[in-house]
């Protein structure tokens, strides 16, 4: 089924006076139909609610009043989400509507299921109220109508937003112009002006979704449109620069990060143009969404995660990267599956070659920049951190092992900061890894990614954090067994880290 979640849809369009009834009844048929497609999505409408024009008959001839009632069918008894957006004045409410009009649009916004946006009565032109629908609105559906869905179409085409126009003679009400039916023309000739970044395949579609000559029922119709709408804000999230990019090295890691971040199995990876996988996901945080990237370097080693890192960097272009995964761990300086983010990554390969086979190391030292560094320190100094984190672990069933034979293990979900050795050396000597601290006294970690990671990121200046988990001791008793647990610690952690530690300012 199709998500449409904080969407709002609208749809633009009236009747002339003159047309037959049997259209007029398949209009607001397939109306009907894409509030409940929508509705089902998650998806919102936008509606104009004032006087109700009918001809002779008493037939309506504009929607909005039609994708009131029906949403108010539809959403009794679900939860309130706000699904409904109502733009009206109160001039109109007051001399234009009935009683029962009146009282479906108070009891809509009292349960909570319509925000109701009022036009100042001496403002109420026909183009203010088209400002105010597409102001709200993300995505258009056009249908008969003549300059005023021209109109709304063109500002909805200014914001880049989706229009659908369809195929039916209905005319227009104040018999002005061509309004869905120029829509459609024109969408043949320039598709990508009306949806940007799926036009040709959906100009492929729109014969088949024909209204006046149609090959399917209304429903089927209206979920197509519903497809079709959100085929394209996939498309447009998708080519949007991430805020936010997790970058992990190995199978285990990915597979943890995926799983914290509720990345589903049946969620299909997408590529770069080079073919990096990469899977997005939105991150709800107090200050609005934040969106995220998480990819893989496909393998271990510095050079690697430079080279990938690098093509991530142009190719997605995000605002910040954490990188996350395991890491060995100094015995009785770091317990297995404890956290920890880098406050610094030595570089421990650079060296010099003297004269009578001495080996004089240079390090390279690079630390996070001093914003990442404010972040961290108002991270750390956080109270309720603990508790959060514990929160997030309970959640996803998490819970650490009471003991392992590779030595002591941490008794909770704990994080904190660390220096990082970085190397090509897979490390199983613990006196080699000791003797990191002759470069830094601080290194009591060891891991093969995190320069590269760092060296990537500052060269495009793009803010960078290393989050590891503790897997083992880098000794002889080195073995996979710790490796999910420490990968899933991480994860739970960056997402943290990412929901409540790095600031907006960054970006």
């Amino acid at each position: 089924m199709a998500n449409l979640e904080n969407e709002f849809i609208l749809i633009a369009g009236s009747i002339s006076k003159k047309t037959e009834k049997a259209s007029i009844d398949l209009a607001h048929d397939f109306t009907r139909a894409v509030t409940k497609s929508v509705l089902a999505a998650k998806g919102g409408l936008v509606v104009y609610l004032a006087g109700l024009p009918i001809n002779e008959n008493g037939d309506a001839l504009t929607f909005d009043w039609t994708v009131a009632y029906e949403a108010e069918k539809l959403l009794a008894g679900c939860p309130p989400a706000r699904q409904l957006k109502i733009v009206t004045s109160q001039l109109a409410m007051q001399e234009k509507m009935t009683l029962e009009q009146r009282t479906l649009i108070r009891r809509l916004s009292a349960e909570d299921f319509a925000e109701i946006f009022y036009v100042e009565d001496d403002l109420v032109t026909g183009g203010n109220i088209g400002d105010e629908q597409v102001e709200v609105a993300t995505a258009l559906i056009a249908l008969g109508g003549g300059k005023g869905v021209s109109d709304r179409a063109r500002k909805t085409r200014k914001r880049k937003l989706p229009i659908l126009p369809f195929d039916l003679r209905l005319g227009g009400f104040s018999e002005d112009g061509e309004g869905a039916l120029g829509l459609r023309a024109n969408f043949f000739k320039d598709p990508l002006s009306m949806f940007p970044f799926t036009g040709e395949q959906v100009k492929g579609r729109l014969d088949s979704m024909s209204l006046q000559e149609p090959i399917y029922g209304v429903d089927k119709i209206a979920e197509l449109a519903t497809g079709l709408l959100q085929d394209e804000i996939e498309a447009r999230e998708a080519a949007r620069s991430p805020d936010l990019l997790v970058i992990t090295a190995i199978a285990i890691e990915l597979a943890a990060a995926k799983k914290v971040f509720g990345v589903g199995e049946h969620v299909a990876a997408r590529f770069t143009a080079n073919g990096v996988h990469y899977w997005p996901v939105t991150i709800q945080r107090a200050d609005g969404p934040l969106s995220c990237a998480i990819a893989s370097l496909g393998n271990a080693g510095n050079v690697n995660a430079t080279a990938i890192t690098t093509l991530l960097l142009s190719e997605l272009k995000p605002k910040k990267v954490l990188m996350m995964g395991i890491a060995a761990g100094r015995r009785k300086k770091l317990s297995l599956g404890e956290v920890i983010l880098s406050e610094r990554v030595v570089y421990y390969e650079g060296a010099a070659a003297l004269a009578g086979g001495k080996i004089a190391a240079r390090p390279e030292v690079p630390r996070p920049g001093l914003s990442t560094q404010q972040d961290l320190n108002a991270y750390f100094a956080t109270a309720s951190l603990p508790d959060r984190l514990q929160e997030h672990a309970n959640k996803l069933g998490f819970a650490m092992p009471a003991e392992s034979k590779a030595g002591e293990v941490a008794a909770h979900l704990k994080v904190s900061p660390a220096t990082i050795a970085s190397g090509e050396l897979l490390i199983r000597d613990p006196k080699l890894f000791e003797s990191f601290q002759g470069l830094h006294d601080k290194a009591v970690v060891a891991e093969m990614e995190a320069y590269g990671v760092f060296d990537a990121c500052e060269k495009q200046n793009v803010p960078v954090l290393v989050i590891r988990g503790i897997s083992d001791y880098g000794d002889k008793s080195k073995d996979n067994t710790f490796h999910k647990v420490a990968s899933e610690a991480a994860a739970i952690v960056t997402l943290d880290y990412a929901s409540h530690g790095w600031s907006r300012r960054l970006y």
